[in-house]
This record gives C-alpha cells, structure tokens and sequence, in this order.
C-alpha cells in the first residue's frame, strides 16, 4: 500500500510539474495578465506606505467602485485599494491579502455577496493559480488541489495562445492604468460603450438565499483569526451595487442583516447598510458591482461618512451622505 502510495504520489508531482512548465513557458491568458498585474502595483504601492495603513480588500467590485486616494483625502488616513477580482473566490483574495497586511493595520472588506460560500475553485481562479500563482495549491485543502492543478485544461490552453494573438485595443483592464492608490483610473463615463449600459440594464438583483450567519465560509473564519493574532483590525463595508428597487423590500433587508452578522460573528466592525451603496445604473460601469468614476467617487464619501462614526478620523469627511440621499440620487 505505502508502495502504490508513494508511485501516485510521485507520478502526480511528475505529471503536474510537466504541466506546470508548459502551462508557464506559454502565453498567459489575458483575463490571468491583468489581474497579476494589478496585484504587483497595489502590493508594491501598498508595501511603501509607512506606518499603519487602511487595506479595501475585496474583488473587482472594490477595484473600480471604491477610490482609496477619495477615502485618504476625506478621512486624513492613509489608504491603499487591494481590490481585484471575485471570479478569484473570497479564499483567494483573503490569502493574498496576507502579503499586503501588517500589525496595526486595518482590513476594509467589502466583498461580493456571491463570496459568502465555499464553493469550488471557478475557471478564473484556476487558470490563475496555474499560470500565475502555483504556490497557492500549498495553501488549500486536498479536495481543491486536483481542480486547481488541471483545471486550466490543453483546449484552453489553446485558446488562450489564439486570444494573445489579438492585440488588446479596449482602454479597460489595463494594468498601467493603476495609481498608486491602487485605484482605477480610466473607469471614466467616456469609456463605456452601449453595451456596457445595456449589461448594467438587464442585471437582476442578487440572490438572497446567502449566507447563514451560523455556517460561515471557512476562509473568513480562518483569515480572521489570523488578523487577530497578527493586530490587525477588521471592518466590514459593503459592495457597491447596481440600484434595484427590489432592495427596499424587507426580503432584502432580512438578507442584508444575515451579510453584516456573518462578519459581526467573527469579530468584524460592521460600518453603514447596503442601502447607502446602491448605485444608479447611470453611475455604474459594466456589471452589477462595477462603478465607472463617479459612482466610486458617491460610493467611497459614502464610507468615509460611515468610516469616521466608527473609528477616529483626522478629517472630517466633506459630504454627509445618508439613505434618503442615495434614494433622491436614484430617482
């Protein structure tokens, strides 16, 4: 038995640096370029910054809906934006975070309602890891290693040698166009196209059958024991979110709640409601979480306000935005 064990053991290890080294001596996929390459910017903007710092983590949602050079100028803290992209799961995003955090420091997070659950690693995630990150399959359970491994499969690979042939001509998901607040800066209304507004037209509401306060993801139990060990402070924000009236109803409410008691339960200072980061179609980029400029900007005075009754500012925030504010905003 312990023969056989160790023979599958080294054919995995064989087989998969094999894999490894085609995977990584080939072209990476576009969608795996870019978000590697925000990464290097935000991680090297955010190792520079001296002295306890405010950390927004979350996925895509927080990289274009949040502006952390609007949240430093209106709280007077130092801020860095570490947001990415949610296709990567909330485990990943967690642990990558790790890098960036010091003791002192605090967390911002506001991840996307759709994170709130161990799931299996998606198609974003596991043709990243292979391609750019291998080091996290030492970092996960033995049930995600063989999905992550080989989920990025020949075909793909293929097609993703084909796309690289074309030449990437849209101003979006560059990673040049991050500044060294780690914020997006071309998300400008003059670079959304008609189909981008027709995207953010069709988008249903979230779905609501997330998450159980008494089950939360095992990723958020772990990353939050280990913020407390390390000192470092943990605030829950919300995610910008495309305006539904479906929102106000009291369904939504009651699942709003159960969101902020998951991270209320694991030691999370919850600041604001979900309601104060619903965002007009108009103001939004070209997803349910995506904000072009100016609905970062509304977004990010919003959690500065909410930011400074919770914790102490040196500035005090220059616009006082409230619920019924948003709403008038709204309609």
């Amino acid at each position: 038995m312990f023969k056989r064990c160790a023979v599958a053991l080294i054919t995995f290890v064989v087989l998969f640096g094999c894999w490894a080294f085609i995977v990584r001596a080939a072209p990476r996929p576009v969608e795996s370029r870019w978000i590697e390459g925000i990464y290097e910017r935000k991680e090297e903007d955010a190792a520079a910054l001296k002295g306890p710092k405010f950390v927004i983590v979350g996925g895509s949602g927080t990289h274009f809906s949040y502006s952390a050079r609007i949240l430093s100028e209106e709280t007077g803290l130092p801020f860095i934006n570490l947001g990415s992209h949610a296709g990567l799961g909330g485990e990943y995003i967690l642990y990558r975070a790790r890098a960036s955090l010091r003791p002192g420091d605090t967390v911002v997070l506001a991840l996307e309602h759709q994170l709130l659950a161990d799931s299996a690693p998606s198609t974003v995630l596991t043709h990243f890891a292979i391609t750019s990150d291998p080091m996290f399959l030492l970092h996960v359970s033995i049930a995600k290693i063989l999905p992550l491994a080989f989920g990025y499969s020949p075909v793909q690979l293929v097609r993703q040698v084909s796309a690289n042939s074309v030449p990437w001509n849209s101003p979006l998901y560059r990673a040049e166009t991050v500044d060294e607040f780690g914020d997006e800066t071309v998300n400008v209304p003059g670079n959304k196209l008609p189909y981008m507004a027709q995207i953010v037209k069709e988008l249903a509401p979230v779905w609501v059958g997330l998450p159980d306060p008494g089950h939360p993801p095992g990723y958020l139990v772990e990353f939050a024991g280990w913020a407390k060990e390390k000192n470092i402070n943990l605030i829950q924000a919300w995610p910008p979110t495309t305006y539904r009236e479906a929102y106000n109803s009291a369904k939504y409410a009651a699942y709003f709640n159960r969101y902020s008691d998951v991270f209320a339960k694991l030691g999370f200072k919850p600041v604001g409601i979900q309601n104060d980061f619903l965002i007009p179609e108009e103001d939004m980029l070209d997803s349910m979480y995506h904000a072009d400029a100016n609905g970062a900007a509304t977004a990010s005075r919003a959690l500065a306000v909410d930011l400074c009754r919770s914790i102490a500012c040196l500035k005090k925030p220059s616009a006082q935005f409230s619920r019924e504010t948003f709403l008038r905003h709204q309609h």
